[in-house]
């Protein structure tokens, strides 16, 4: 899921818990928001401050909270931004979620599927999916097997805008005799079933056979079906309205299976910048800033009456190269343009300190399968002026550099409504400028940047160089963005990197159960991807939250998005 600020990792999700507890291994935990790894900084005096239910300013029952950007779309499977991907934790189910340590926990099913438990077969290639007997939809309709395996069906039509196949195309039927029992045969061993099927890092909810079936069909009128934009979930609240740049409000589900939420309303506000943000957070028309920017969040956590989080997530902020554009076809380029960037400078200046150095994308601080032994290549300009030198580019009149008459010329490309990557971006263009690069900058909105299909800026390849965020998980694969079986458009691989010993390292990671031979396919793709230079790891985040004190039951998750546990919510 791309996510925030310089803006997701589709959603790149947790390891196959289901199997690899089973097989003994015991994965370290994501630090909790209140652990040793997460900043916070309490309650400022205020008029009940310190979330005794005495602010003046609270609606109590009623949580508003804001980002700087807009949805293209209320259903994930077909918007991969962090605004649907937020969205689908109050109106969906997924078939797990991951808790604030990043375990799996059941959602719509009545357990995590395990070998304990006999819901994966030894061989890894039977898989059942047990839902709880109380699911609804919101129009009153049970949910059933059914709809597990339309979903299924429509993830793999291609005439629908969706960009995540993994592990999809890996099943060969669902047994569906059962109705509350989908039987899931697939076609080869896939290890992270947990996170991608009907998970949190497919993109795809558990959808409503009975209203979208009919739009399934070769034509595409899935995507344009009023569902998309008016959605009927099965999560602890239900679509309202939603007033398009300005909104989305959502009210509690009377049916949900876990109990009437707390909460009676969520509002979610689109406002147009990070300034704004803080702008309502400090006047307290909104209850939370999520995913706030670095810029502004020395500013926001000191305001009276909030509490302030800064939680390792594993996200990660990083400059793409379309690897399509002959300019960077040679790696010594890339390699050179990765020296050119001060990486400390921009996580200590820009970044204000909220996150974690890496040169690859797995957490250094959280990640158990991270690889510390692969190449690094630190900032060093007179190296890479000296590479750029020895590939034949050399510095014109005007300190460009001009190659056969080429000129070293390309865009730069970030999200128009984020400050924090609009200061990365002009601070890795002077960089660029000093080793004698042209670099022009060309931003779009974050709906655009990020829409699925040849439209969009990232999946249609309109683009030189991006910086962006992606929104990630604890399980090693990263096969959904980096492998060459995944281009974009169809795909989310939109550096278009195609590298045979990466490809086969992750192949060989999704074959396993066995997390000693996962986590060394892992390393030799981290090594290869450090080697190859297609995208630069900029720094993992440190999710930055602000929100009113009276606010109960918050515990971030820091896996895809925070709000896993919203029915516990209350204000």
């Amino acid at each position: 899921m791309r996510s925030g600020a310089v803006c997701g990792r589709p959603a790149a999700l947790a390891l196959v818990a289901a199997l690899v507890i089973s097989a003994g291994c015991t994965k370290v935990d994501a630090p909790a928001a209140s652990g040793p790894s997460a900043s916070v900084v309490p309650a400022s005096a205020a008029p009940g401050g310190s979330g005794t239910g005495g602010n003046p300013w609270t609606h109590h029952g009623t949580f508003v909270y804001a980002q700087y950007e807009d949805a293209k779309s209320l259903n994930p499977m077909l918007a991969t931004g962090a605004v649907a991907g937020d969205l689908s934790f109050f109106l969906f189910s997924y078939a797990v979620r991951y808790d604030d340590k990043a375990r799996p926990v059941p959602d719509a099913l009545r357990e995590v599927p395990t070998l304990e438990n006999g819901d994966v077969s030894k061989d890894g290639l039977t898989l059942k999916y047990k839902l709880r007997p109380n699911v609804y939809f919101h129009d009153g309709v049970k949910m059933t097997c059914r709809d597990l395996a339309f979903t299924w069906k429509a993830v793999l039509n291609p005439a629908n805008l969706d960009i995540s196949h993994d592990g999809y195309r890996d099943i060969a039927s669902i047994d569906c005799r059962d109705p509350l029992v989908a039987v899931v045969r697939m076609k080869r061993v896939y290890a992270p079933f947990l996170q991608q099927l009907w998970g949190v890092n497919g993109n795809a909810p558990i959808l409503p056979a009975h209203l979208l079936e009919k739009y399934n069909d070769a034509k595409g009128s899935f995507n344009q079906a009023p569902f998309q934009s008016a959605p009927v979930g099965s999560g602890p609240f239900k679509f309202e309205r939603w007033d398009r740049g300005q909104q989305v409000v959502m009210t509690a589900f009377d049916k949900y299976f876990l109990g009437r939420p707390k909460l009676e309303k969520v509002v979610f506000k689109t406002l147009p910048d990070e300034s704004t943000l803080v702008s309502e957070l400090k006047t307290h028309e909104i209850d939370m800033g999520e995913r706030i920017g670095a810029n502004v969040y020395p500013e926001a956590r000191n305001i009276p009456g909030t509490i302030a989080l800064a939680v390792p997530t594993y996200t990660f902020t990083h400059i793409d190269f379309n690897l399509k554009r002959p300019i960077f076809a040679d790696v010594r380029m890339r390699r050179a343009l990765e020296l050119g960037v001060d990486r400390k400078a921009i996580l200590e200046k820009l970044a204000h300190g909220l996150g974690d150095l890496t040169d690859v994308p797995d957490s250094p601080l959280i990640s158990p399968d991270y690889n510390p032994n692969v190449p690094h290549y630190s900032y060093d300009p007179a190296k890479a002026r000296a590479l750029l030198d020895a590939m034949g580019w050399k510095v014109g009149p005007d300190g460009v550099r001009v190659k056969n008459g080429q000129r070293l010329a390309f865009d730069f490309a970030t999200q128009s409504e984020s400050v924090t990557g609009r200061a990365v971006e002009a601070f890795v263009q002077r960089s660029w400028h000093d080793l004698g690069a042209d670099v022009s900058v060309k931003n779009q909105p974050t709906a655009q940047f990020f829409a699925n299909g040849t439209e969009g800026v990232l999946q249609g390849g309109h683009y030189d160089v991006a910086a962006f965020t992606w929104g990630g998980a604890a399980d090693p694969d990263d096969s959904q963005i980096y492998s060459g079986k995944n281009m974009a458009p169809s795909g989310q691989n939109a550096l278009f990197w195609a590298d045979p010993v990466a490809d086969k390292a992750m192949e060989d990671g999704l074959a396993t159960v066995d997390p000693v031979k996962r986590k060394a396919a892992s390393w030799v793709e981290q090594t290869r991807f450090a080697e190859d230079v297609p995208s630069i790891i900029l720094y993992f985040r440190r999710e930055a939250y602000v929100y009113n004190s009276d606010l109960r039951g918050f515990k971030p998750s820091p896996v895809i998005s925070p709000f896993w546990n919203a029915q516990d919510y209350s204000i």
